[in-house]
This record gives C-alpha cells, structure tokens and sequence, in this order.
C-alpha cells in the first residue's frame, strides 16, 4: 500500500533550549523539534493493530498517571512489575524518536538484539514499536491530525484533558526541572503557542472531533482526581478489562499520588531531570500561582477558545 503524504507545511521556526532548532507546521500551528520531518510521514502511516492501546495527550495532562492506570488494569496479576520495570520499557513512547528525553542507548540494544543492521537515525523507538510481537502500549503527544488517520478505526485510544491553567503550571514546573525558565516565560509561550507541541485548543479540539468514535475514550484530569473509582469504572468498560470493584480498589491504590512519587520506575527516566517527577498532583494548583493580570489574561482566553471547541466543552463556563 503507497504511504499517505502528511498533510501539512512545515516552516523553520527558532531555537530553544533543551531541543534546538523547532520548525512549526501549519496549518495546525503544532511546534515541534526539527528532527521530527523526518518522521512525520512514518508516524502518519505508522501500522497499528487491533490490540493496541494508545494514550495520546497534550502533555502535562495526568499522561503519567493514566498510562500507569491503563498498564495496571490490563496486567492486574502483575502490577508488582511496575516496582522494577520501568515505564519506559512498559511503553512505547514514539515521540522519543525527534524529542530525544530518554536515553535511546538501551533502546538501540534491545533494537540491535531483534534487527542487528538497524540504524538509530531511522528512530529506535518507532522501530521496536513496529517490530514488537506482544500487545503494544503507545504514547504519544502528538495531535490526532498528526497521527495516522485509521488509528481509532485500528485500536483503542485513551485521550486525557487537564484544564489549561494548571496544564500551563504543570509545564513550568516540568521545565524548570531541566531548563532555566521562569514562570511568565511559560505563561507567555503558552499563551503564543510558542511551546512544544503548539496550540492547546487545536490538540484537544482535534480529540473533541472524534470523541463519538466507539474506540476513543476521553477522561478528565479533573474528573480522575474527583472520584477515581468512577473513572476507573468507565474505563474498564472501554477497555474490556472485566475487572471486579476489588480490583479496580487495587488499581486505584496501585496508581495512588503517593506510591507512584514514591516509585521512580512508575515514570518515564528522562535525562537531565532534577528533582522529583510530581508536584502536588491537584485540581487548582496553579491557584495563587500567577500575578492577578495573568490570571485575568487566561480566564478571558479559555472562556473564548472553549467555547469554539463547543459550547458544551468542560472548560467552557
């Protein structure tokens, strides 16, 4: 079958730590690291299976927090794994392939093992994604335009949404872990889209699009926080998992704020970071954050662009 051209244009961007050189696409307005032209036209025809459970978001999102619920559920006889084995090797994080966070030595390794005349400029991760005979689990922060346009026709996706505000606090606290960056930097790149991955409203409003398709599940950051167990109960329905409410009760405190802080190989290793993962882990944490101004700025920014989304969006009122 002849591979789909990526419908999009790409134009030279600017420079910014950690990345380098970005290149913005239109018409999404998506910013992205350079080395991601290179892929972009194998991720867009990237051969999913049926099998497959995907967990695509704008990032900071509680991406971490689901991808662990997501591996619990559908290994409940061995959530103890997840003690020792990192997320890492639990899923295939195939943007690795052009952001470059996760040291791709070991993953050249395991790729060298299965194909020994394999090159780590045709990108490790996308290559033991496709090569892998077990059921995969992929994360991506890429928008569904972005993707290939069968996956929710292919498998399974899980999409998470955090409310803006916090997403943009959470960003600053991630960044300020690896970058030297300041909170109205963040604030003021977020706002431009002048971040990575762009435009928030464009991401999740490509996720809203599609949110009546039978294999998308869309949760809530908000909603997750506010009655776990519920949430839990949707997506074992989604996932087909047939997980009793004791089981669920054991997910739930598998992926409890607490044990995953308190377990390093329950998130992504990335190279360079300092600290710890998590903050606090709230709804409202970005409350008393910003300087009355900025606050202001936002709040008129989500109510206008919510709405556009659709009237009935979470983040509308």
């Amino acid at each position: 079958m002849a591979k789909k051209e990526i419908p999009v244009s790409f134009f030279d961007a600017y420079e910014v730590p950690r990345y380098g050189k970005m290149i913005l696409l239109q018409p999404s307005g998506t910013l992205l690291p350079a080395g991601y032209k290179k892929f972009a036209n194998d991720i867009y025809n990237f051969e999913y299976r049926k099998d497959d459970i995907c967990l695509f978001t704008y990032p900071k999102s509680g991406t971490t927090w689901t991808a662990e619920i997501i591996w619990a559920m559908t290994h409940i006889n061995e959530m103890q794994r997840a003690l020792t084995e990192n997320l890492n090797n639990r899923y295939f994080f195939i943007d690795n392939d052009f952001f470059h966070d996760l040291n791709e030595d070991e993953y050249m390794e395991r790729l060298k093992a299965k194909k020994p005349d394999a090159k780590q400029e045709d990108g490790p991760i996308l290559q033991l994604t496709a090569l892998e005979t077990e059921r995969r689990y992929i994360w991506s922060h890429l928008p569904f335009d972005l993707q290939n346009p069968d996956v929710l026709d292919k498998c399974k996706v899980v999409y998470v949404l955090r409310h803006p505000k916090d997403n943009m606090f959470s960003r600053y606290q991630h960044f300020s872990k690896v970058v030297d960056v300041s909170l109205p930097i963040i604030f003021e790149t977020f706002m431009s889209d002048h971040t990575a991955y762009g435009n928030y409203w464009h991401h999740v409003g490509e996720a809203w699009k599609r949110r009546d398709h039978p294999n998308l599940h869309i949760m809530y950051y908000e909603d997750m926080k506010e009655d776990i167990m519920a949430e839990l109960k949707k997506l074992n329905e989604f996932l087909g998992t047939k997980l009793n409410a004791e089981q669920l009760k054991k997910v739930a405190e598998h992926t409890s704020f607490e044990n995953m802080k308190a377990n390093p190989s329950m998130v992504l290793d990335i190279e360079g970071f300092k600290g710890s993962f998590f903050y606090k882990g709230q709804v409202g944490a970005s409350k008393g954050q910003l300087p009355p101004e900025f606050d202001a700025r936002m709040d008129a920014w989500i109510k206008e662009n919510a709405a556009k989304i659709d009237p009935a969006f979470k983040y509308a009122s």
